[in-house]
């Protein structure tokens, strides 16, 4: 039996800030509303989307407060509360629980290489806090794999209910699947993913393209839920490409995100040093794929 009934498409959302890096609390609250009306299942906060590396513990703390202001319980809200230290996250993670959020999203500890036995005391560390988690298993990130074995022994803590898992490796996310589906809800992290994931038990997807593609990105989940696989293949090329923009043109893929969202008119904002804007050149080539998406749904 599942810990959690979470599903669907949680989107991993930008934080806006202004041109001068400033927080931008009006943009975030649009935002909350686009995304919501964009029809996502959850909002996740503070996430590597969101730049949490690039913000204060305070600023994580006031995005939360801002944005389940504005969500007043529409949809799931879960808060990035990754953190290198064990105190630090653990105290992102109950000021998230004090504010009504709904769970967190955590990364293992980057950057140090943990052990697993400190890998464990983290997350029992953060399992006392009493908020559901979903663990992120991202590896090039943080030289730690969360496989079907690292996971079973996870499982002890009762408040890890969900898995965001951004493998590249089919036959792990398969094992992972096979061995844990029936407990965790098991999203992939990589909507080039989406088909094979959902195919084999996966629940939903947390998804990066609603920020710009909006409800068009939501619909590929649910085609692909419902057996719709005409609509689902159209849907993945246009995806595909816009993570081909992403990660193979040599722009960091956050920044890529938040040029796409003014370039369609979304609340997205600028990046926050030390990413950078797009050059000119570049913009107009994301400009120019983002209007073949729009002539691709025309026809």
């Amino acid at each position: 039996m599942k810990r959690t009934s979470w599903s669907g498409v949680y989107v991993v959302c930008v934080t806006p800030f202004t041109e001068a890096g400033k927080f931008d609390e009006p943009q975030i609250r649009q935002l909350v509303d686009t995304l919501v009306a964009d029809g996502v299942d959850g909002i996740i906060l503070a996430g590597s989307t969101g730049e949490w590396f690039a913000m204060s513990d305070k600023e994580r703390i006031e995005l939360f407060r801002i944005a389940a202001d504005q969500n007043k319980g529409r949809v799931k809200l879960l808060a990035g509360t990754t953190a290198i230290a064990t105190p630090t996250a653990v105290q992102l993670t109950r000021a998230a629980k004090e504010l009504g959020l709904d769970g967190t999203l955590i990364l293992p500890p980057p950057y140090i290489l943990p052990t697993e036995r400190e890998l464990l005391a983290y997350f029992e560390a953060l399992d006392e806090v009493g908020l559901p988690i979903m663990i992120y298993n991202n590896p090039p990130r943080t030289a730690v794999n969360l496989d079907a074995k690292l996971l079973d022994k996870l499982l002890r803590f009762k408040n890890i209910v969900a898995l965001k898992d951004s493998v590249k490796d089919l036959h792990q996310i398969s094992a992972t699947l096979r061995a844990h589906g029936d407990e965790l809800a098991i999203f992939t992290g990589l909507e080039t993913y989406i088909i094979p994931s959902v195919q084999r038990g996966g629940v939903g997807v947390v998804a990066m393209a609603p920020n710009v593609m909006g409800s068009e990105a939501v619909a590929l989940y649910h085609h692909v839920a419902a057996g719709r696989w005409n609509e689902a293949v159209a849907l993945q090329r246009k995806i595909d490409l816009l993570y081909d923009r992403m990660y193979g043109a040599g722009i960091n893929p956050y920044v890529v995100l938040k040029e796409g969202m003014r370039l369609r008119g979304r609340p997205g904002g600028y990046p926050r040093a030390p990413l950078a804007s797009m050059t000119r050149d570049e913009r107009a080539s994301l400009a120019a794929l983002l209007k073949s998406f729009e002539r691709a749904t025309a026809a």
